[in-house]
């Protein structure tokens, strides 16, 4: 199999997203906190006392036998009791003990004391996951007059304030979506979750075939531990009339020699044995066929042709496997003079 070419494919994909986790969050720390606030205009405190909450009575209300839990909360400083009931939940209004009833005035009143900006009339609903809160089933959304597009976010079943966002927060919430990762719509923003994992599962594939890529290389000869005679570790490449083209000093690999001072020898996939472009023809023995030269060239390995972005350092004759290898190089020592490419 290929590695190198796997390989490449995982180093894009987290290349792309590292690169993507540095921007954001650069953007982060360049851009101004006051910008991405959107709660400028909220008020914090409305001021007014709550009211004191009733105790419950047997012969005043009857509770549920599934109650696991009673909280008391607050909307508008009025105390209202939440029933847990298992999944469900019941509100009460803790002053008056009666079912509290969330209709549209009351939601667009709750929205209305958050905030020091005028409201449109109609709220739009949307599902929690939209909005980035999961956990709420519906959510009331109202807009605010001014040129930030300002929202109010509301729980339209629990009556719970959720969120003010405008274009800063969106900005923020973007920012923060591609640095951490979190592509899945409605999950809000976590840390460890899926697109987290994946990308740390590619990354240790990235690690395995890129050992994969060293071991397939040290068999292949690109790795050498003896120390390169400069009499003896010469290249020799010929055309297809058997004229030397020159000679060049052994380096990590055939396509590396060759094209180590001027692209002489054409490639595509720079060095991943998908092009064929470099294919050369041994004149001497060739070295073993690699799954990529199978796979490339087929029968043509028993006529001696070679990858050579597959194979490492050779000394040894060669020739081009083709005339649109003889004109690319023809037209690159034109550029370039052959002397200033060649160690005779």
């Amino acid at each position: 199999m290929n590695w190198l070419k796997w390989h490449l494919y995982l180093a894009t994909l987290c290349g792309l997203q590292m690169l993507l986790w540095l921007g954001s969050g650069l953007a982060l720390s360049l851009i101004d906190e006051e910008y991405l606030d959107s709660n400028r205009n909220r008020v914090r405190d409305t001021g007014m006392p709550m009211n004191a909450p009733r105790h419950f009575h047997a012969n005043e209300v009857s509770l549920p036998a599934q109650v696991t839990e009673i909280r008391l909360d607050s909307i508008l400083s009025r105390p209202v009791y939440r029933l847990m009931l298992g999944e469900k939940s019941l509100s009460l209004w803790a002053d008056t003990l009666t079912p509290m009833v969330l209709d549209e005035p009351l939601l667009r009143q709750i929205a209305a004391a958050s905030i020091n900006l005028p409201l449109e009339e109609q709220p739009q609903y949307l599902p929690g996951d939209e909005t980035g809160f999961p956990a709420s089933v519906k959510v009331a959304l109202f807009k605010a007059y001014n040129d930030r597009n300002t929202r109010v976010l509301v729980d339209a079943d629990s009556g719970k304030l959720l969120a003010h966002k405008d274009i800063g927060s969106d900005l923020k919430e973007l920012l923060l979506m591609l640095h951490f990762m979190d592509y899945a719509p409605g999950n809000g923003i976590a840390f460890n979750h899926l697109g987290i994992r994946i990308f740390a599962l590619l990354t240790l594939l990235m690690v395995f075939t890129g050992a994969l890529v060293v071991w397939q290389r040290w068999q292949g000869g690109f790795y050498l531990l003896r120390k390169a005679d400069a009499n003896s570790q010469h290249l020799s490449v010929f055309d297809l009339k058997g004229n030397e083209l020159g000679q060049f000093c052994a380096g990590p690999s055939l396509l590396e020699t060759i094209n180590a001072n001027n692209p002489l020898l054409p490639t595509q996939c720079g060095g991943g044995g998908s092009c064929g472009l470099c294919t050369l023809v041994f004149i001497d023995t060739p070295p073993a066929a690699t799954e990529a030269d199978i796979k490339r060239l087929g029968e043509k390995v028993e006529q001696g042709q070679r990858l050579a972005c597959q194979h490492g350092a050779y000394t040894g004759r060669v020739r081009l496997a083709n005339k649109a290898q003889e004109r690319y190089w023809h037209k690159q020592c034109q550029i370039s003079e052959p002397s200033s490419n060649e160690n005779v």
